[in-house]
């Protein structure tokens, strides 16, 4: 005889108003005590009133746990999904976190993990540093360029120091975490949070194949692999922060060997009939446009984009699944790289204790009940016919994590048009975002929800700090 299945709901809750990651999840078996997983907790730098909206925010997620969190996951190391942790530190080290959740490439005793971290730092801590300074200020009023750069710059997130603030925060919730309840999950596993343990979780990504991390952009027709920023990139742009600050620069850093180089002090100094050939071009008017005098600000701008998107590609992507085989989808920011390696695995990879067959990304993938819409809906961090596509649940709800206005603001297209067209048709406009007219798209909502069986609805805190869907599972059923 088939064992009954538990029933019960998931309420998925999304803090809106941040273009941040904030989700609170509420676990409710019948017969079982009311479980609470917190994944992210950010708010992108230059929201208005970020740090009174995350006061509020983490006072509504107080109230609502009692300050205790089952389970608590960080997806990545991005100011937009870990700036409450930073801002609300002492209210967070009042709670009580049962168990914490990291990608692998977190972890301090992993080799590949660690040779990551040096070199994602060198070129963060470079970027960090020329969007703090008061020359690349002035530049961005004129310069798209530079503009780029301390948009992407907000995703950092910098102490008074100018320092990136990610590595300091994971240090601080380690710290909370119940001793040894820390753990760094691997692609292919399948988990259960110690204290939900009907909840089985899919760990998809990040990818360890360190090629799969490097590509964070789709060509035409297929996968376009790119590399991971170039540390000779850093390594100038190094050279142009210590021109900016006057600070002395050794010669084995310098790009010439000595009979090329001439200072450009000796230079200035020179009669113009003293003038080479070379610097009589040079300082011709009429070649000006032959300078390339301002072409770090295209390195500055393509490291930027680069740190920016390998960041969002180590992501930790969870697909819960409730008991009656339903999925909720989790990719943090996941960018091509990381969505084309779940097909490389089944889940587990290996033998489970808990008895069935191992499945396919596929078959994850055409179960998916609620997707949380990767990196604010970038046209990037969701693949179409080897994600959306295969998304083929007649019950799929998505939800968007946006602020629009502040995304037209730096000049990010999002939600991308196409994906966010995509996304409605796939869900018969069961589509929830972060800066909604909720009472229009609730009434949207529940038309497009009301044959749905078990039910899904949604529900809005009255004064708009919060949405959340609500998923039922079970009702008896084998």
């Amino acid at each position: 005889m088939a064992a009954s299945i538990p029933s019960g709901t998931v309420s998925v809750r999304m803090y809106r108003g941040i273009l941040g990651d904030c989700f609170l999840l509420r676990h409710e078996e019948q017969g079982e005590e009311v479980k609470y997983i917190l994944i992210d907790c950010g708010v992108l730098q230059g929201v208005s009133n970020a740090r009174e909206r995350m006061r509020d925010i983490v006072s509504d997620i107080r109230q609502t746990t009692g300050g205790t969190l089952d389970l608590l996951v960080v997806t990545h190391e991005h100011h937009d999904h870990l700036s409450g942790f930073q801002y609300e530190a002492e209210r967070f080290k009042t709670f009580t976190v049962r168990e914490f959740w990291l990608a692998w490439t977190e972890d301090p005793n992993d080799a590949t993990a660690i040779e990551l971290r040096r070199h994602f730092d060198k070129s963060r801590d470079t970027v960090a540093a020329l969007a703090s300074h008061p020359v690349m200020q002035a530049l961005g009023k004129d310069d798209g360029r530079i503009r780029s750069v301390l948009g992407l710059s907000a995703f950092l997130g910098l102490d008074n120091g100018n320092r990136p603030t990610g590595a300091s925060t994971l240090k601080m919730l380690k710290e909370l975490a119940t001793p040894a309840r820390t753990r760094y999950l691997q692609p292919g596993q399948v988990v259960r949070p110690t204290r939900i343990a009907g909840l089985k979780t899919y760990v998809m990504g990040p990818p360890r194949d360190t090629a799969s991390l490097r590509r964070d952009a789709p060509r035409k027709g297929a996968a376009k692999e790119v590399y991971l920023s170039r540390q000779e990139d850093a390594n100038a742009l190094d050279l142009r922060l210590a021109q900016l600050n006057d600070t002395p620069i050794c010669a084995e850093d310098l790009p010439f060997a000595a009979p090329h180089r001439r200072p450009l002090n000796n230079v200035a100094a020179l009669n113009p009939k003293q003038y080479t050939l070379t610097q009589k071009l040079y300082y011709d008017p009429k070649a000006a446009s032959r300078k390339i005098d301002d072409e770090w600000y295209s390195s500055a701008e393509t490291l930027a984009l680069k740190m920016d998107s390998d960041t969002n590609n180590t992501s930790l992507v969870l697909a819960f699944e409730l008991p009656d085989g339903q999925v909720l989808l989790f990719p943090g920011d996941a960018q091509v790289g990381n969505w084309l390696s779940w097909s490389a695995q089944t889940y587990p990879t290996t033998p489970d204790p808990t008895p069935g067959p191992a499945v396919t990304a596929d078959d994850i993938l055409a179960r998916v009940s609620l997707y949380k819409v990767g990196h604010h809906c970038s046209h990037n961090a969701t693949l179409r016919e080897l994600g959306l596509e295969k998304m083929t649940s007649p019950r799929l709800v998505a939800m968007i994590p946006v602020v629009t206005e502040v995304a037209v603001k730096n000049q990010w297209n999002m939600p991308y048009p196409d994906l966010y067209q995509a996304l409605k048709q796939k869900t018969c406009e069961r589509v929830i975002i972060g800066d909604s007219v909720f009472e229009q798209e609730r009434k949207i909502f529940e038309q497009n929800a009301r044959a749905l069986q078990p039910p899904i609805t949604v529900d809005y805190h009255p004064k708009g700090l919060w949405v959340e869907v609500r998923i039922s599972f079970g009702q008896g059923g084998t």
